[in-house]
């Protein structure tokens, strides 16, 4: 069963985008208004750089952020696999 599309639409950097999701439209929006706070967040750059500079360090911030979540997540279930293990011989 699949689910439907719907448009949402959502403001990122003053500019309006219409999305298509199968998500609660809540969920886009608070991702967009998430992605603002860190584009205000960045206003210092703003007259240093371009809109699309901004964006690009923005993004590159994201994904710095989600990769050591990522490592960190694998490292903790990793110790949790050698703890089951470690159990298990007892």
């Amino acid at each position: 069963m699949s689910k439907d599309f719907k448009n949402v639409e959502v403001i990122i950097f003053d500019r309006k985008y219409l999305l298509r999701t199968t998500d609660d439209d809540s969920y886009l929006i608070n991702l967009a208004e998430e992605l603002n706070q860190r584009i205000k967040s960045s206003e210092s750059m703003e007259n240093k750089h371009s809109d699309i500079q901004i964006m690009s360090l923005v993004a590159l911030q994201i994904l710095d952020e989600k990769n050591k979540i990522e490592k960190e997540y694998n490292q903790l279930k990793n110790l949790a696999k050698m703890m089951e293990l470690g159990s298990n011989k007892v």
